[in-house]
């Protein structure tokens, strides 16, 4: 039985063997490792199961509890619960009386194992050979204790023959094995760390940029390592036991050995740069070399770390011509000056263009002090203590406009930038870099007197106007004292300036602004709006309205006449009229706007009243002004909400019968009632409302013509319709009237539009073309308030007209004007001459009916046939003659 028992202990030894062989094996698989090694501690474990001692049939004895809880200790989880499921598969194949014990000591050895490892993982137990002995005891008492779940002769006979000798062989084959396994354990281990080792030193040197030379004391190349192959003289294989002298030039040889016989002999590390020819040309190097310390080969040996620093040479080459640039820039660069000083003050630096700013050379500037070069004796407290201050902390001045002193004593505007410059070794420096700014402060104050002075005529402009009126209201409310503020506006300025030219009429004002200066107090205000309009402001005029407003018109009047006297213009005499608006403040509560306002609409019925003349403000032109206004915006309320309508006047042949009528628009305002045509119609031209207004005349009066066309007795009635200038002007004229006679049904032989003579005042060819266009669709045209106005016979030939009608102003007279008679026929000749009709309105009498009719005129609108009329009592009216009944005048 010590037979059987020793092989076993042969397979543990083989065990050891492989175990090892296989961990360096799958090193770097360590999970294939232990599944191995599992199927190693396994494998042993049947092989001694094939081998074992046989007590009786199905009760056998081998090593698996030796190997089976080894795999727990050395090999932990994996691999022994690999041993321990091939060795229970196998024990299981055999069967037996004796095959439940058999797992059961499997289970017991494995789980012993773990606990072991465990133990050993915390540091409670280490493997020591007392240790192992007593865990071999523990482990094989154990198996011998389950033993004892055998049949009681397995039992006794175990007891009496084989239990202690296992215990005792087992027991010291668990110490043997797991000193091997511990020794194989530690040899991984260590070289797992020999290996670790290597490579961080492996990776080091190749992380090092550096060339790795172990030169011998004779400069033979003993070791050669470099990451960068270009940085050696030639490969290192070829250099690997060659000399120095070999692959160098003789006078490089002998500087490398005096070097390494330098280190040897003082054992300390020595420094050298060096320029050598690579395999990537010439590069530059600094070399270090060390002593070994061990011979290598027999010899002293240095290490060369070579590192290549042509790079940095390269870039301190060019950093020196940077800065050599710089120098030169900051030295000649022009309109900066750059000036440098020590903490005293002491200047330590003068570029040309502080000599060009300050006037100073830089020989007489460098070592001169700040403060008594270009520092004014008013600054120079205030500016020692920010230097100081600078100085100390470190903390630059902030930059900003200076006013600095020349070297002649006068001031120079510069913008100065600083900056405080520490040089490790040199004193502390502060730089000024100054622009001169005299240029761009001077544009400054120019801009600043232009945005508030008048160019031409240097009077304070509009703005300033503005601030000095707000200051005088402000004033005048505190004193109580009057003020007067004068419009003057120049008559036929703009004639002079188109006959004479600009240059001219810039003389005039330039001269105007002079008189009304020299005219004036000092404490009074001349100013310039523009143009042709002056304002003056008379301040302090005394509390009392009346005398303010005499003082006002005297010296309004005496400005006036001197205004009056000749002018030289360019050595040709000259006579100019100004009208003077006037408007006087005492205590008012008004803005500068609504003086400005008064003041202008005062000069305007000066100019109404003759010009050359003299005005005041009075609220009842402002009530007018603000009637106007409260009008403007109820007439587009009045558009948007239909209080607009038509009337319709008659439109008598010779006959006495109606043959048409002219479509008249009023107002029906819902507060004012029927606002006069006279109030509201030049108000619309004036604010371009006559446009929309006309369109909706035109569009309600060809609606209305497309509905009598559809009653027989009124078919053959024409519609005169208004046109305004403005409305005549629209490019898309044409258009709109086509678009209207299609959308109403309108017909356009019984459509008459009228126009008046101030169209003829603006492009007479587009007005023709006009014409023409919509005539060929058979639109007629009326020329209305004929004499009145334009009244050129050579633009009335070429117009494509169908009737002149006669200004009710020419008919009302007639009778009792021979000069308005004359006119009259004139008229009615003039019209049979070049094939037009005519028609007169304003017939109010008889006797004017008569007159024009006995002269040839045979169409007639006024009073005396018919007032304008709503559209039922115009078509009752029509509608009681058709049927009859004659219409005539009372």
């Amino acid at each position: 039985m010590f037979l059987e028992l020793l092989k076993g202990v042969a397979l543990l030894l083989a065990l050891c063997f492989l175990h090892g062989v296989n961990i360096r094996v799958w090193r770097q698989k360590p999970l294939i490792g232990q599944i191995v090694s599992g199927a190693l501690f396994g494998g042993i474990c049947v092989v001694g199961m094939l081998l074992p001692v046989v007590l009786m049939p199905g009760v056998i004895f081998d090593a698996r509890s030796v190997v089976l809880c080894m795999a727990g200790l050395f090999g932990g989880p994996v691999v022994a619960i690999i041993a321990g499921t091939l060795t229970m598969g196998w024990r299981l194949w055999i069967g037996g009386a004796g095959m439940g014990v058999g797992l059961l000591v499997v289970v017991i050895c494995v789980a012993l194992g773990l606990l072991y490892r465990q133990a050993r993982q915390r540091g409670k137990l280490d493997v020591e050979p007392r240790t192992l002995l007593l865990f071999g005891l523990l482990v094989h008492l154990a198996v011998v204790g389950a033993f004892q779940l055998l049949p009681e002769p397995a039992v006794q006979r175990i007891n009496q023959t084989v239990a202690l000798p296992f215990v005792l062989i087992f027991t010291v084959a668990t110490l043997l094995l797991g000193m091997l396994l511990k020794d194989v354990e530690e040899r991984l281990n260590t070289e797992r760390a020999l290996s670790e080792s290597s490579a961080r030193l492996r990776a080091i040197t190749q992380a090092i940029p550096d060339v790795l030379l172990v030169l011998d004391r004779n400069g033979r190349y003993l070791e050669v390592l470099s990451n960068d192959k270009t940085a050696l003289v030639a490969s290192a294989k070829d250099l690997l036991g060659k000399q120095l002298s070999d692959v160098l030039p003789p006078e490089q040889t002998q500087l490398y050995l005096r070097l390494i016989h330098e280190t040897l002999r003082t054992g300390r590390t020595q420094t050298l740069e060096y320029e050598i020819r690579t395999l990537d040309g010439l590069r530059q190097f600094e070399g270090r070399t060390q002593p070994l310390g061990v011979p290598v080969q027999g010899d002293k040996a240095v290490v060369l770390l070579a590192r290549d620093i042509t790079a940095r040479k390269q870039a301190e080459a060019a950093l020196r011509e940077s800065e050599l640039r710089f120098r030169s820039l900051l030295l000649n660069i022009p309109s900066i000056s750059v000036q440098g000083y020590l903490a005293d003050g002491t200047t330590s630096y003068w570029n040309k263009a502080s000599e060009t700013l300050y006037g100073y050379t830089a020989q007489e500037a460098m070592g001169s002090n700040l403060f008594d070069l270009i520092i004014p004796p008013v600054m120079r407290d205030t500016v020692r203590t920010h230097v100081e201050q600078m100085f100390a902390t470190g903390e630059v001045i902030p930059a900003g406009e200076l006013q600095l002193q020349r070297k002649d004593g006068t001031l120079v505007d510069v913008f100065s930038s600083h900056a405080y410059i520490q040089v490790p070794g040199q004193p502390p420096e502060m730089f000024c870099i100054d622009i001169d700014i005299s240029g761009r402060k001077a544009a400054e104050d120019e801009a600043r007197y232009l945005a508030f002075y008048d160019a031409l005529t240097e009077l304070p402009n509009r703005r300033l106007l503005v601030d000095r009126l707000q200051q005088v209201l402000a004033g005048s409310t505190r004193s109580g004292m009057a003020t007067a503020v004068l419009f003057v506006d120049l008559d036929n300025f703009k004639t002079l300036n188109d006959t004479r030219g600009h240059e001219v009429g810039d003389m005039l004002l330039t001269e105007v602004a002079r008189r009304l200066q020299s005219h004036v107090r000092e404490l009074d205000t001349v100013a310039r709006l523009g143009g042709d309009e002056f304002v003056v402001v008379l301040q302090n005029l005394g509390t009392d309205p009346t005398e303010a407003a005499d003082q006002a018109r005297m010296l309004g009047e005496m400005l006036r006449a001197r205004l009056a006297q000749p002018y030289d213009l360019a050595g040709h005499e000259y006579h100019c009229a100004a009208s003077i608006g006037i408007t006087l403040l005492h205590g008012q509560r008004t803005t500068v706007d609504e003086i400005l306002k008064q003041a202008d609409m005062a000069m305007y019925r000066a100019k109404d009243a003759g010009r050359n003349t003299l005005r005041f403000f009075d609220p009842d032109m402002q009530q007018a002004v603000n009637r106007r206004a409260m009008l403007e915006a109820e007439l587009h309320n009045g558009l948007k909400q239909g209080q607009f309508l038509l009337l319709y006047q008659p439109q008598i042949d010779e006959t006495g019968r109606i043959q048409g009528a002219e479509a008249l628009v009023r107002w029906q305002h819902p507060e004012h009632g029927m606002v006069p045509p006279s109030e509201f119609i030049a108000l619309a031209e004036d604010t371009g409302l006559i446009v929309p207004l006309g369109l909706w005349v035109m569009e309600t009066a060809l609606r209305q013509q497309a509905q009598w066309r559809n009653v027989p007795a009124l078919a053959h009635l024409t519609l005169a319709i208004n046109v305004s200038a403005r409305q005549f002007h629209q490019d898309d004229f044409v258009t709109q009237v086509l678009n209207l006679l299609h959308t109403t049904g309108a017909d356009p032989t019984h459509i008459k539009l009228e126009l008046t003579e101030s169209l003829l005042l603006k492009n007479v060819d587009s007005v023709i073309t006009t014409m023409r266009a919509l005539r060929a669709y058979g639109l007629g045209f009326s020329l209305d308030d004929f004499g009145t106005g334009y009244s050129s016979l050579s633009y009335l030939k070429r117009l494509p007209l169908d009737q002149i009608k006669i200004d009710q102003g020419f008919v009302r007279d007639a009778l009792v004007d021979p000069n308005d008679a004359a006119i009259a026929r004139s008229i009615i000749a003039l019209a049979g001459s070049l094939g037009l009709s005519v028609i007169a309105e304003g017939v109010e009498t008889e006797a004017h009916h008569q007159f024009l009719l006995y002269h040839g005129c045979k169409a007639f609108q006024g009073y005396f046939f018919g007032r304008p009329q709503a559209q039922a009592a115009f078509e009752g009216l029509v509608l009681s003659e058709h049927y009859g009944e004659s219409i005539g005048g009372d």
